[in-house]
């Protein structure tokens, strides 16, 4: 048994040290040394208090003269001790006076190192009080409800801005202090927030301070939560009555023009000079992915996806070189979707000396990658058909110098010095004549037999091929869709693209890296099928090629898919290997496209029509 508490003792997360009536010590476990970095010989007979802070020993005594009166009676204490690298622990211990106990005879003290805990209560602290400065000094009003509405807290902005004394809005329900014409709305807003569980929302609605004036707020609200039971309600609140003002003004100006504008089916909008929207309609809103009231709150270059863009604009007006003009800009929709414009605005100058830009705006986004599929297309077919026509040609060459080499290597015997010589122009006609293959694939002039094929099946089974072109430093991993995934391709075409495209994976990454291919179900809509050229909305089996290479540069993306061009050394390519894939994919009715990063990596997508 005593070996027991022995080993209880030593192992102890707390430290243990046992003293004399002095302060001195006569016994301390190994946690000690660990817990200070003294060794256990340079404190043995030491005093425990030549190590306390000095501004903590008088309080120690006295906690520890206390014990000596009271003997059996744990009596805490928390002072600070001076590690052995100098810096000061907090401390908290248990003393309990067990001196008339022969057994023991010894003050015994339990105690542990509190000082990150210390460290990160004080850190709450300052976090705390930093929130609370900032709460009581913002500009909002802010203020907390419980769950019948009623005020727990204000904020001296709520308590100024609607002039009661903090006594007096504190228990008073948050309805109160709603104009009467709107308490039915935002009563029902409210609840609908609170049945529906909306963690927060917005509305702008008209107070009455204690002195009868009306002041308009726009207000976001938060839901507290807990264990599923509304318990009260977070707010944040602005005085917004400058704004509605100016709003009310703005719209009783422009009425005799509003219904031409609410009604136009092209954008059209005006602001100022600094870009603030005097006026927008529901189609330029629409367009944009905002409401009216939204688009009205932000500065129009927000709008535009360059800042420098309208820049230009406002350089031109400002140099008087016109007061009119059409272009075609790069706009952002809300959700940060890019869409090209044609614009056409003028300068308008009113007699109150406000100047202001007039705007029709026309998105043309869909009209644009339309034409870019058909040049595409067109420049694509235009290869083919240069290719059909090369390869017609060059293997008529490819015959003759094959044929060639062959009678020259019929005349020779192995050991002749020449007969190596006919063998290598026997070996580069071959080359060309496979070069001539891939033009022919390229240019789909080979009439192949689609077949119904289960990508998950098919794909899984050409990992070790793939695997082996890939090489050791670089793994191929798959991951397969969890339900078939039948498209119409000629197997051999599949296998041609999935060679191609871990090829290309694996040459970006001559350090090694990882090549994942996966195979999923898409379903694309108008919007999303414009990603993919020459395709319609409907759905996809997509097999994605990803690898962490370099990344392509943004000049060559553009020519990522001609034939020939290749950015890889002469000798490791042809520059044919993207265009077949293309090839391939347009014949089975799908397309490629691709996404890529500088230092990150590529993923190249293929689409194909799911069957069934």
């Amino acid at each position: 048994m005593d070996t027991l508490f022995h080993v209880l003792v030593q192992n102890s997360s707390d430290a243990i040290v046992m003293l004399d009536v002095t302060g001195g010590i006569l016994f301390a476990s190994e946690s000690s040394a660990r817990l200070l970095g003294y060794t256990l010989d340079e404190r043995m007979g030491r005093s425990a208090f030549e190590l306390m802070h000095p501004d903590d020993v008088g309080s120690t005594r006295a906690m520890f003269e206390e014990c000596l009166r009271r003997p059996g009676v744990p009596i805490p204490g928390a002072y600070r001790v001076r590690h052995r690298d100098g810096h000061w622990r907090h401390i908290e211990s248990i003393a309990v006076n067990r001196i008339e106990e022969p057994a023991v005879a010894a003050v015994v003290v339990n105690y542990r190192d509190v000082t990150d805990r210390r460290a990160a209560e004080d850190a709450l602290r300052a976090s705390e009080e930093r929130l609370r400065h900032i709460v009581e000094r913002a500009q909002d009003l802010i203020y907390y409800c419980d769950a019948a509405g009623r005020f727990t807290y204000v904020n001296p902005t709520a308590v100024r801005v609607m002039q009661y004394s903090e006594h007096e809005l504190l228990g008073r329900h948050f309805f109160s202090l709603v104009r009467k014409d709107h308490r039915d709305f935002a009563g029902e807003f409210y609840l609908r927030q609170i049945v529906d569980g909306t963690p927060t929302s917005y509305l702008e609605f008209p107070t009455v301070t204690k002195g009868g004036d009306t002041i308009w707020v726009g207000q976001h609200v938060e839901l507290v939560i807990d264990g599923g039971t509304v318990t009260g309600v977070h707010a944040i609140a602005r005085d917004i009555s400058r704004q509605k003002d100016a709003e009310d003004r703005l719209r009783k100006s422009e009425a005799r023009y509003r219904s031409l504008i609410q009604g136009a089916a092209y954008g059209i909008y005006r602001t100022t000079v600094e870009g603030r929207i005097l006026d927008a309609n529901p189609a330029i809103a629409t367009m944009l992915g905002y409401t009216v009231g939204e688009l009205m709150s932000l500065n129009m270059s927000a709008v535009y996806q360059s800042a420098f863009d309208r820049s230009g604009l406002i350089e031109r007006y400002h140099s008087g070189h016109s007061d009119s003009l059409t272009t075609e800009v790069t706009w952002q929709k809300k959700d940060g979707t890019p869409i090209i414009v044609r614009l056409t605005a003028r300068v308008v100058e009113f007699e109150d000396g406000l100047n202001c830009f007039e705007g029709v705006a026309e998105d043309i986004t869909e009209k644009r990658a339309l034409e870019e599929q058909l040049r595409q297309a067109l420049k694509m077919e235009a290869v083919g058909r240069l290719a059909r026509g090369i390869a017609h040609d060059f293997n008529n060459v490819l015959a003759a110098i094959i044929g060639c080499s062959d009678l020259l290597a019929m005349h020779m015997t192995a050991a002749d010095p020449a007969f190596d010589e006919a063998q290598e122009i026997r070996k580069a006609a071959e080359r060309g004549a496979s070069l001539t293959r891939q033009l022919m694939m390229f240019s789909r002039n080979q009439m192949l037999e689609a077949q119904l094929v289960d990508l998950n099946v098919s794909v899984p089974e050409m990992v070790n091929m793939l695997q082996r072109l890939a090489g050791d430093n670089v793994p191929v991993r798959m991951t397969m869709a969890g339900t078939a995934t039948r498209v119409r391709i000629e197997p051999g075409q599949l296998e041609q693209v999935m060679l191609n495209l871990v090829v290309n994976a694996r040459d970006a990454m001559p350090e090694g890296g990882t090549i994942d291919v996966l195979v999923e179900r898409v379903t694309l809509d108008e919007r999303a099928a414009l990603r993919y050229p020459g395709i319609s909305d409907g759905a996809f089996a997509r097999i994605s090629v990803s690898d962490t290479g370099e990344g392509i540069h943004p000049d060559q993306q553009a020519q990522i898919f001609e034939p020939f061009f290749t950015t890889k050394d002469p000798a490791k390519g042809t520059g044919l290997g993207l265009s077949i894939v293309y090839g391939i994919a347009k014949e089975a009715g799908g397309t490629v496209s691709f996404s890529t990063a500088l230092k990150v990596g590529t993923t190249f997508e293929v689409l194909l029509p799911l069957v069934g």
